[in-house]
């Protein structure tokens, strides 16, 4: 049975934030300070003159060695300097297969195992809460290990503030999921739901609360989080992967970064912002048939036909091939998959709290989006967050909207929230 959006009252809160959290060992790279180094040039010059009579009294053999191991240094290959932080913890468990799953779109009776990374809190020695980190990349990138966002050179601060949350004594899980290459939509919640269930199950061996789990994630993994929100008990979400159905798949709380909510109406609500990405790249991105948003649907994969914006344009045409069954060529399944995947078709007073943060430049996403999952939400009495920056686009957030996060996170699982001095 299918929830309806119940309209209530909720109290909005403003979060406190911080910029003072414990961080993550992290190895940075700093830029030399120019003015710095003139200083030290300037104090240098003077005693050129005296080290040039040195040289000229070394004996040819140690010229010799000198320009040797000059030599050699100038071979070396330069310290490459990395733009972002890098991430070098192990996990504590490591590859843990959770389910044996369909690629059905990878080729006939294909399959692979599905699996997760667990990083427990240094010193644990009992059952801690635990947040489950699920990665973007448009529904056609990415794994479990997170590899990408670990080694600097690309960025990765929302990563790091999801790990972060280690130093305020939670685990981190990080979770697989089909992608749009292998499986259609909803296979990846599918799958989420059945990490969820896997972590209840079995808990004592992972040191995990069963009773305190959050999902965070961002961009495509912002839109599976969403729906893990806010579909408790929907049968046809919920799958099987990997039994243990005896559990609940309904996270503690939802940490949402930019996450989608309205998959149709995701390229109109960005058609109206040409000041923050072109037409061209919008269509590209959102509505052309090879999109992933497009094939996140089943476009260019087993369904036939235009792609997300003839699905959209055809909306309550009686000859619309994706409404109409008499067309057989087409795939009605399309139009339903979009349903599924939009998170405020699911809204309902008994959803979990969210968080959700989005920055007002993101090129990927329009802020719309949040903000209706925010209002919906709000109107449905659920307890929400939002932490919006204007100058933010489609990435990082900042510390302070991090903060904001781990306060968040903090408050939901009753553990001690980050200072305010």
């Amino acid at each position: 049975m299918r929830k309806s959006i119940v309209y209530g009252m909720a109290a909005l809160m403003m979060l406190a934030v911080t910029a003072c959290s414990p961080g993550i060992t992290l190895a940075e790279t700093k830029a030399a300070d120019p003015a710095a180094l003139e200083t030290v040039q300037e104090t240098k010059a003077p005693k050129q003159e005296t080290a040039s009579k040195k040289e000229e009294a070394k004996p040819a053999e140690t010229k010799a060695a000198d320009t040797k191991t000059a030599e050699t240094k100038a071979t070396e290959p330069a310290e490459e300097e990395l733009p972002f932080p890098v991430f070098d913890l192990k996990p504590t468990y490591e590859d843990i297969v959770v389910a044996e799953v369909d690629t059905e779109i990878a080729g006939e009776g294909t399959s692979r195992e599905l699996r997760m990374n667990i990083y427990n809190p240094k010193g644990a020695k009992k059952a801690t809460p635990a947040v489950i980190y699920v990665h973007g990349g448009k529904w056609s990138t990415g794994d479990y290990t997170c590899a990408s966002l670990m080694d600097g050179k690309k960025e990765n601060g929302t990563f790091l503030a999801c790990m972060n949350m280690l130093n305020y004594g939670c685990s981190v899980v990080t979770a697989d999921y089909r992608l749009s290459q292998e499986a259609s939509y909803p296979a990846m919640i599918w799958d989420l739901k059945g990490q969820i269930r896997f972590l209840r199950a079995h808990a004592d061996e992972y040191k995990i609360d069963p009773d305190r789990i959050i999902v965070w994630g961002e961009s495509a993994g912002g839109q599976l989080v969403n729906i893990l929100g806010t579909t408790d008990g929907i049968e046809e979400l919920e799958g099987d992967v990997g039994g243990n159905l005896e559990f609940s798949s309904k996270p503690t709380a939802v940490v949402d970064y930019f996450g989608m909510t309205e998959i149709l109406q995701l390229a109109p609500d960005q058609y109206v912002r040409p000041y923050v990405q072109g037409f061209q790249s919008l269509y590209d991105t959102n509505d052309a048939q090879a999109a992933t948003r497009a094939q996140l649907l089943g476009f260019g994969g087993e369904v036939e036909g235009e792609g997300n914006a003839y699905l959209r344009g055809e909306l309550g045409n009686p000859s619309n091939p994706y409404e109409n069954p008499e067309i057989p060529e087409y795939d009605q399944e399309a139009l339903h998959r979009a349903y599924l995947a939009s998170a405020l078709n699911f809204v309902s007073p008994d959803d979990c709290p969210f968080f959700i943060c989005q920055g007002g430049m993101d090129f990927r996403v329009a802020m719309v989006q949040s903000e209706r999952l925010f209002d919906a939400l709000t109107k449905a009495g659920v307890e929400t967050y939002m932490f919006t920056s204007t100058l933010q686009s489609h990435g990082n957030q900042g510390p302070f909207a991090d903060d904001a996060a781990a306060r968040f996170v903090c408050n939901q699982f009753g553990l001690e929230e980050p200072s305010l001095y």
